[in-house]
């Protein structure tokens, strides 16, 4: 009985040797990591607030002359809606992006006349809506997206001109509703959340450059009006981005 045990005792190394290892811990291939991929169309809102510096010169002989330009910068929130298209490859995305916004800026400044004596100018500024159509550029780091935009932009802006008698009566008043077209750009990141949901954080800046609007010279002057507009909003975005067969494009769903 002890020579048979010892002989068990030195077989079951030897038997232990030859067994395969367990598939568990070698699998016969790996699985790689899943990457988010940023190509496919989609559509979201954003909601931000706004700054409009607006810098006003007289531009021609009126009933009103300034000594000074009238500088209006209204602040206010903003929000709308944007669609567009992405298409990665590697790490670089590229797109194209419309948007159109609506705006509650609405401020006003008043300047002193030289002449005639006792007498003020006030200017209003409010930008009902603006719309852009720009073009992306970005580098996805998996689920993060760093991108910049430019393009075309319009914005829709109302400005009132008042002259007003040094104690605040009104002497006359006169509106024009104008439609201006600029350039805009801008910087921003967006943060894959699901497979389909990003969020976004941007900054843009629209340029829509000088334009005379030719308010009645004998109950004020006309004026030149160079208007900016900066904004800074956060969004979401639903894409369509459906993943190909047997593949996830989301490492974190």
């Amino acid at each position: 009985m002890a020579l048979a045990l010892a002989a068990m005792i030195i077989a079951a190394p030897a038997h232990a040797a030859d067994m395969a290892p367990a598939a568990a811990y070698y699998p016969a291939t790996p699985v790689a990591p899943a990457v988010y991929n940023w190509t496919g169309f989609y559509v979201g809102g954003n909601v931000g607030v706004g700054l409009l510096p607006d810098r006003a010169t007289q531009a021609a002989t009126g009933f009103v002359v300034l000594p000074t330009p009238i500088n209006v910068n209204p602040i206010g929130l903003v929000g709308g809606a944007q669609a567009g298209v992405d298409y990665q490859f590697s790490s670089v995305v590229v797109g194209a992006q419309a948007s159109w916004s609506m705006s509650n800026l609405n401020g006003n400044s008043i300047v002193t006349a030289t002449s005639p004596a006792n007498t003020q100018e006030r200017l209003t500024a409010a930008p009902r809506w603006f719309a852009s159509a720009t073009g992306r550029l970005g580098y996805a780091d998996n689920t993060l997206l760093f991108y910049v935009k430019g393009g075309g932009a319009w914005m829709h802006i109302e400005h009132v001109e008042d002259s007003l008698k040094l104690g605040g009566a009104t002497i006359a008043s006169q509106s024009i509703s104008d439609t201006r077209s600029g350039v805009t750009g801008g910087v921003g990141l967006e943060y894959a959340m699901t497979e389909n949901l990003s969020a976004l954080f941007e900054y843009d800046y629209y340029d829509f450059g000088s334009k005379v609007e030719n308010f009645n010279p004998t109950v004020g002057t006309p004026l030149s009006i160079r208007s900016y507009l900066h904004t800074l909003t956060v969004g979401l975005n639903w894409r369509f981005t459906p993943a190909p067969s047997g593949q996830r494009f989301c490492p974190t769903c």
